[in-house]
């Protein structure tokens, strides 16, 4: 019998599957997200199963949707009202701090929307207003490609954040907005990390020592996470875990948080899934979000105690949720 631990996952891509309109992990059609699909990580009853007490729902706009980003990550936004309408208190959207407190494990999930790419702004700061009025607490400043606000991990050149961009953290950190580096270059990390003057996150990265993988991060970037009072979210895509682990992926999943752990801390490490992010295979971490237990016994028996075991499952995101929102 597992000990039952909450845990705040932060990311998915899981709004996409409930559009119908997942082209990196689709279903084939629409989720329905209260009753249990076996073809998504995510819908409520794993959640509720896997102790999820709040979960990151990212608005993500797929390239085909860039010419209309703003519109796409509205609907997405509208779609998640429906479905916060339609749970009867069992989804509600995470705003401000006392959000937290109300959800309860095994029975509500807390929703913190997140934007994934700063492309929904459409060049625009004065985006930036409309997106936190209806609800988005963190964004990250790029995806893989390049946007009016910097340069993505994958994009050619040598350049990190443009002038927008450095308003942008600034006006983020000014609204009380988490800031997101994941999918960033390292030249765009380097400038946010010099002109950040609150905690900032990677949502969903690994540890590039451990996998060389351009999206994971370098054990420098790892340390300025640490040193701002952020947290990094381990992430269960398997192409950022390992190539054909021996052991495993679980167990090589449970490797980057021990390093991670060694390099910046134990306050510096928590969860960011990416479930819905990716195509799963049948090689993955956990199957879905109903197997968290299976990941707090793996830091158990990795030694971490009780405490230790809380904190990176939930505590260290939740510490940073009540300190950039408040």
């Amino acid at each position: 019998m597992y000990k039952e631990y909450s845990v705040i996952d932060a990311h998915c891509d899981t709004l996409l599957n409930v559009i119908g309109s997942n082209g990196i992990a689709g279903i084939g059609g629409r989720l329905d997200f209260f009753n249990r699909n076996e073809k998504s990580h995510i819908d409520l009853p794993k959640l509720l199963e896997g102790g999820v007490r709040c979960q990151f729902f990212a608005l993500f706009v797929e390239d085909s949707e860039l010419p209309r980003a703003k519109r796409q990550a509205s609907r997405l936004l509208d779609e998640f009202d429906f479905l916060c309408e339609r749970s009867k208190g069992s989804l509600f959207p995470l705003r401000e701090v006392s959000d937290l407190d109300g959800a309860v494990r095994g029975r509500s999930v807390a929703a913190l929307l997140s934007i994934e790419g700063a492309e929904a702004l459409e060049g625009s700061l004065d985006n930036l207003g409309y997106f936190y009025d209806r609800g988005v607490r963190a964004m990250g400043l790029t995806w893989n490609r390049r946007n009016a606000f910097g340069r993505g991990v994958k994009a050619e050149g040598e350049d990190g954040l443009s002038p927008l961009g450095l308003e942008l953290v600034e006006a983020m950190e000014h609204l009380g907005m988490i800031v997101d580096a994941s999918h960033l270059s390292d030249r765009a990390f380097e400038d946010l990390s010099a002109v950040s003057k609150r905690p900032f996150i990677a949502s969903h990265s690994n540890a590039r020592a451990l996998n060389p993988h351009p999206r994971n991060l370098t054990d420098g970037q790892i340390r300025r996470i640490a040193a701002s009072g952020g947290v990094i979210g381990a992430v269960m895509v398997p192409d950022f875990v390992a190539a054909n682990p021996p052991s495993g992926y679980l167990e090589s999943f449970l490797d980057h948080i021990d390093h991670m752990v060694g390099i910046g801390g134990l306050e510096a490490v928590g969860i960011g899934s990416d479930f819905d992010g990716y195509a799963d295979k049948g090689n993955h971490v956990l199957a879905d979000a109903s197997e968290f237990p299976l990941l707090a016994r793996g830091l158990e028996l990795r030694g971490y105690g009780e405490e230790a075991v809380l904190k990176i499952l939930s505590g260290n995101w939740e510490r940073l949720i009540r300190d950039i929102l408040s």
